[in-house]
């Protein structure tokens, strides 16, 4: 693949979009074809939608409204709930809210007594109402069969087949369209799951005939299908898809290899080269990424025949949360639909005119159909449709085609398989097609014009062009300072770069410990700073902490190599350190900028009152290894920001990364007698810098034992008693109920109790999983659990790096030997025999063995529970006296705010990893054991750093208040 196509991948949207306009169809042109799309718009509005298609669905629930949300959830939820307490719980908190009108609900049908029977009583108008008398006449049981059966009607609206042969004998009634099977199914997660894909689409292959095809995600057929592992996907996935093809061209079958996300592009593209050498491939390609137009050049320039499915995208929002959440400098996708259309009309263009591709246009659009006709002429090609959308167009133009001389050919892209494989498909597709600016939901809407449905999308772009104001790009992603900026660690060459970076830096130079005489001036220099400093502007101080932060962002790289190379972390770990330590230097400033003017209280009149902040003297900031830099540096930009000096000591294992991290703030303009170092092990250098007098404050983070030493030995001193601000550990649990999905919920534990081999304060250390949807999961885990890589760093595949020291590692190894003898083992990933290394490791134990205490690296500990034991596991968790971080999985809201209420953690987490905290979005720290707050990233941790004062003033003039005198005259 060539490099510009990686280049375009995050160029300026208006750039790009500027050399789509060259390629866009003439006025006259543009008028033919708006006379066209007109015809058929009108006759796909006349034509009456069938009662459960997607069209009908999209009238009757907008899923920006909380009924199409409950629906939503419930048909993604419902058909695959273990058991019926859970089912009837998801029915409850789903369908029996809302505003329901009677014009929906008449629409919406369940199937009773074995016939259709509307959620419609004459005599009532609010449908709440109606679903409640409905459950307590019929009772749950009765109500939770009826929408199961109506979950299928309506999947049998977009699902052609449970099997491959009843998909193929329905193809064979529907002809003149042609199919192309998509088996349906998610991305696999072990290697388990990906062999029965391959199962499944080797039948499917084998099953199918001319002219019918078959569509082949290639994240089913690898548990790890991405940038990082491209030696291994070579290795193991190119086979496969080899073998699928072969077979396939052999029966003379078509077979395309599905988009999907586009950090996946790139892999995909060399696949598909490699592949199309040998057999004739199709691939699909979307048009909403930047850089699709460069993709079809660069497949037209094939010297041999190939077939091109071109989409606009099905991944929109994913790709743009995605981009926001790495800082990236810009989105892969555009912001706008306008482009997106555009970029399909100039790909279309390229397609068209490639002598050795053969083009398939999938979309629903009248303007698309009718643009594609006009620049097609007489060359071949094909329109593509998702089965159970778009019938009425498809209808109307075969009609229409029929009578002229060249009748136009249509493809349904047809889901086969079972219906609960068929609910994220089904999520994803209603999704996008109901939101507002899609053509499906528009055209189902009787107030927007059918004109300006068809309008050219060109007249829609603002000129001059710029991306969508109410997405701003991810570095402007909060309004008052900058996101922090991040590496695309799925571009080959970011990693390759990296990876020469860490190795040629070589091996870490030595660092002496600072003696006690070192301290003591260190100590001096930062007390004799203190006046200076923070009498400074709060302005002042913010300013250079804002240039920390680029000049960290500036030094990437090189601080990257340093945390790969000293503290065991992955590349991903250590540029999310980099990018946090930026956050916390801006988010700091921005607070110091905030909190520390002049704030002028009420009083009586003739008094001025104003409350000021002010630093308290000398910070000792204590950080931990786990984090090296950006623990390390959130402390001291939040000292320095509150107008502190600070002495800082790093961890003994890692002093070269706090030592690095206070240079590049000295280069900044901070004064290196505001911010010093200090190196040694806590039992001696920081043992004497919290007992010295001259320290006002203490920032910590590490170990509950270390943390009681701290104020043990600060209540000890003479003198003013100053502040700790500690931040522990935590016995972190995720709770998952039998609604959740098991694939979800396994993707975010393997990160939330592996990722930095466990080795995060907020990690999780135990699963409790509701034993109707545990058997799936722990299958999944264990799987999940063979597919990751321990090893060096320094490697780019790695997923899990090495325990920080030998201590750490023995310690585990411990308590993994008795957990073998008293355990049941789930699962664990291969490891290294030399080295530091532990391999990610999963037990299952009853509640009463679970530990109460921390245990630092990657153990999982599973629990099972039954949902009538959910208050005796929220009762546990209080009890270990830990509060740190919570997950919850579920679908059902009632169970989440049961948890959340019960729980006394300081970070909860719902549907989602329990790691990865955001400064200034989720502000991190906990309580009881595992913290004194405030929280750090959060808008009250600069309170605690400070002292306040209060300066009050007599205005009054001899013998007068002069305001209320003036007010009187008046």
């Amino acid at each position: 693949m060539t490099r510009d196509l990686r280049r375009l991948h995050r160029i300026a949207e208006a750039q790009a979009v500027e050399r789509l306009r060259a390629l866009q169809p003439d006025q006259r042109s543009s008028q033919r074809i708006g006379q066209r799309a007109l015809r058929l718009a009108e006759r796909v509005r006349a034509a009456p939608p069938s009662p459960l298609s997607a069209e009908s669905f999209l009238r009757s629930y907008g899923l920006t409204t909380p009924e199409g949300v409950a629906l939503m959830c419930v048909a993604e939820a419902l058909l695959r709930i273990p058991d019926a307490e859970t089912a009837d719980a998801l029915i409850r908190d789903k369908l029996a809210s809302g505003n329901w009108s009677a014009a929906s609900a008449a629409d919406w049908a369940l199937m009773l007594t074995g016939t259709l029977a509307k959620w419609h009583d004459a005599e009532e108008r609010g449908f709440p109402t109606t679903v409640k008398r409905l459950i307590a006449r019929l009772g749950e049981p009765v109500v939770r069969g009826a929408v199961r059966q109506a979950m299928r009607i309506l999947a049998g609206q977009f699902v052609l087949a449970e099997t491959i042969e009843d998909a193929v004998k329905r193809g064979n009634e529907r002809r003149p369209y042609r199919f192309s099977f998509d088996m349906l199914g998610e991305a696999a997660r072990t290697a388990e799951d990906a062999e029965r894909y391959f199962v499944v689409y080797r039948n499917a292959v084998l099953k199918v005939a001319a002219p019918d095809a078959v569509s082949i995600k290639l994240s089913a057929l690898h548990p790890r299908f991405e940038e990082a592992k491209r030696e291994r996907v070579f290795a193991e996935l190119l086979p496969r898809v080899r073998a699928l093809a072969k077979l396939a061209q052999d029966r003379g079958v078509g077979v395309t290899l599905d988009a999907e996300e586009s950090e996946r592009l790139e892999l995909t593209l060399d696949l598909f080269e490699a592949l199309s050498g040998e057999f004739r491939v199709g691939l699909a390609v979307q048009a909403y990424q930047k850089r699709a137009l460069a993709v079809c050049e660069w497949l037209a320039s094939f010297n041999r025949k190939i077939s091109v499915r071109l989409v606009k995208g099905a991944y929109w929002d994913g790709e743009v949360k995605r981009a926001q959440q790495l800082g990236m400098p810009d989105y892969p996708v555009f912001t706008r639909k306008a482009a997106t259309d555009i970029s399909y009309v100039a790909c279309a263009k390229v397609l068209l005119r490639a002598p050795t591709i053969f083009p398939a246009f999938a979309t629903h659009n009248c303007r698309t159909v009718a643009t594609i006709l006009e620049l097609a002429g007489e060359d071949e090609f094909e329109f593509q449709k998702l089965f159970g959308m778009g019938d009425a167009l498809y209808d109307a133009l075969l009609a229409e085609t029929s009578a002229v001389k060249r009748r136009a050919t249509c493809r349904i892209y047809a889901p086969v398989g079972g219906f609960t494989d068929l609910l994220p498909y089904l999520v994803r597709r209603l999704l996008e097609n109901g939101a507002n600016t899609s053509f499906v939901h528009q055209i189902a809407d009787p107030d927007v014009p059918v004109e300006a449905l068809v309008a050219d999308p060109v007249t829609a772009l603002p000129e001059p062009y710029r991306p969508d104001a109410r997405i701003p790009l991810p570095r402007d992603l909060y309004p008052d300072r900058k996101n922090s900026l991040g590496l695309d660690l799925a571009d080959q060459q970011v990693l390759q770069r990296l990876s020469r970076r860490t190795a040629a830096d070589g091996p870490l130079a030595p660092v002496e410990d600072t003696t006690p005489q070192e301290l003591d001036f260190s100590l001096a220099r930062a007390a004799d700073a203190f006046e200076n400093w923070s009498q400074a502007p709060a302005e002042k101080r913010a300013e250079l902490l804002e240039r920390g932060a680029d000049r960290l962002e500036a030094r990437t790289e090189e601080l990257v190599s340093l945390i790969v190379r000293e503290g065991g972390r992955t590349y991903n770990d250590a540029v999310a350190e980099v990018r946090e330590a930026a956050d916390f230097c801006r988010y700091y400033a921005l607070q110091a900028m905030k909190q520390f003017g002049r704030q002028t209280l009420p009083g009586p009149a003739g008094e001025r009152n104003e409350l000021r902040l002010h630093g308290r003297g000398v910070f000792a900031c204590i950080s931990p290894w786990n984090f090296p830099l950006a623990i390390f540096t959130g402390q001291v930009a939040a000292a320095l920001a509150a107008g502190n000096t600070v002495i800082a000591k790093p961890a003994e294992q890692t002093p070269r990364i706090g030592l690095r991290a206070l240079e590049v703030l000295y280069e900044a303009g901070i004064p290196p007698d505001a911010a010093c170092c200090v190196v040694g092990p806590g039992e001696s250098i920081g043992a004497a810098l919290v007992a010295d007098p001259r320290i006002s404050g203490v920032a910590f983070t590490g170990s509950v034992e270390t943390a009681r030493l701290i104020n043990q030995s600060l209540a000890k001193r003479d003198g003013p008693i100053v502040p700790l601000i500690a931040e522990t550990g935590g016995v972190n649990a995720m709770i998952v109920d039998a609604s959740a999905l098991p694939e979800q919920v396994v993707d975010d534990v393997v990160v939330s109790a592996f990722q930095s081999a466990g080795q995060r304060c907020s990690a999780q250390r135990i699963l409790f999983v509701d034993e109707g949807c545990a058997p799936r999961v722990v299958q999944l885990l264990a799987g999940a659990l063979a597919e990751l890589k321990v090893g060096d760093p320094v490697e780019p595949d790695t997923d899990i790096g090495p325990m920080i020291d030998t201590a750490a590692r023995d310690t585990l190894l411990s308590h993994i030997s008795k957990l073998r003898k008293s355990a049941r083992l789930i699962g664990e990933a291969p490891a290294p025999t030399e080295g530091n290394y532990i391999a990610p490791i999963a037990f299952q134990l009853p509640l009463e063995a679970l530990p109460r205490t921390e245990v630092f690296g990657p153990v999982l500990h599973v629990c099972t529970y039954r949902r009538q034991e959910l208050e005796q596991v929220l009762q546990w968790m209080r009890d270990t006296g830990y509060g740190l971080t919570l997950g919850i999985h579920s679908r059902i809201q009632s169970f989440v705010d049961e948890v959340v209420a019960a729980a006394r953690v300081g970070n909860i987490y719902v549907n989602r990893s329990m790691i990865g905290a955001v400064v200034g979005v989720q502000p991190f720290g906990g309580e009881g054991l595992s913290g004194t707050g405030p929280k750090a990233g959060g808008p009250n941790y600069l309170l605690r750093f400070v002292t306040e004062r209060t300066l009050t003033v007599n205005t009054a003039a001899v013998g007068g208040v002069t305001e209320l005198l003036a007010s009187r005259a008046e």
